[in-house]
């Protein structure tokens, strides 16, 4: 098992991190021009990989990015597969993909091509788990997330987030929620947000802003699943926050953060508990059948 994440894949090449370099004309540093995908592997196994490629030929083109012919599903399996194996990372692992737009220009590129890096490091988990630690969250308002395409994908370009981040960090939160112009409540940090109230799951509507998350999308069928009502249109507030029975923020890397308390209002867990449950039948049983 190797923790120090010392080699990359680039394109279609295995290098040492240390060979890496990119100078200042780099797209991603002058410009955050390219989006990325943060996956959750076990074993050589991507979890939901289809979806997160899916996820992928949205984000390329909704940024006009053409991604090169030899990158298709089963390269983007094979290649993660053998980074991991080159890593040592024969347990749970985080995986990034990165496309950053490869080109001359300044803010007109002068082509679509693309560079792929792909990076992967230690997690330390199998099936996904549960936080055994307290998680505290806020609203952040001081600065709303617009309505723009590329926000819903995840983009290079992450201020909205970091703003929350330094936000939550400043006040000793968990976690901080970011809202839309209208005030509704759209997604935290790096999670979507789901309440429950009396059987029923509720996330913000896709049309608030948030990502379109690829475990948002395993939650929904999971909880349907196991006899829960769904209303993933919803228009979320404050208010709602504080009326919820529980609160649960979800990616795809941790699966689902169980939200302990919001301002004086606490939460119980037990249902993101069976989620969870199903959550890991689902990623998890087809590798070991």
């Amino acid at each position: 098992m190797n923790k120090d994440a010392n080699i990359l894949s680039v394109d279609k090449n295995y290098i040492l991190a240390s060979e890496y370099f990119f100078d200042i004309t780099n797209r991603a540093f002058r410009y955050g021009d390219g989006f990325f995908e943060t996956m959750h592997a076990n074993g050589s196994q991507v979890q939901f990989i289809e979806d997160h490629w899916e996820r992928m030929l949205q984000a390329a083109n909704i940024l006009q990015i053409h991604l090169p012919e030899y990158l298709n599903l089963e390269f983007l399996k094979r290649q993660i597969s053998g980074l991991l194996t080159r890593l040592k990372l024969f347990q749970a692992a985080r995986v990034k993909l990165m496309v950053i737009r490869d080109s001359e220009g300044l803010f007109i590129p002068a082509s679509s091509n693309c560079q792929i890096i792909i990076e992967a490091s230690y997690l330390g988990k199998g099936p996904y788990e549960l936080n055994d630690k307290s998680l505290i969250i806020g609203i952040f308002d001081e600065f709303q997330k617009p309505k723009i395409p590329y926000l819903t994908i995840k983009s290079l370009n992450a201020l909205p987030y970091i703003l929350a981040g330094i936000y939550a960090r400043d006040h000793q939160l968990g976690d901080a929620l970011l809202i839309d112009n209208k005030g509704f409540l759209v997604e935290a940090t790096s999670s979507n947000l789901f309440l429950v109230k009396e059987k029923k799951m509720i996330t913000p509507a896709l049309d608030t802003g948030c990502v379109n998350g690829i475990m948002r999308k395993q939650v929904i069928k999971a909880a349907s699943t196991l006899g829960y009502r769904i209303d993933d249109y919803a228009l979320l507030t404050k208010e709602d926050l504080l009326e919820a029975d529980e609160v649960f923020l979800t990616n795809a890397v941790i699966g689902i953060r169980s939200v302990t308390a919001f301002e004086k209002r606490r939460y119980f867990k037990k249902n993101a508990s069976k989620l969870l449950a199903e959550l890991n039948r689902m990623a998890f049983s087809s590798s070991r059948d």
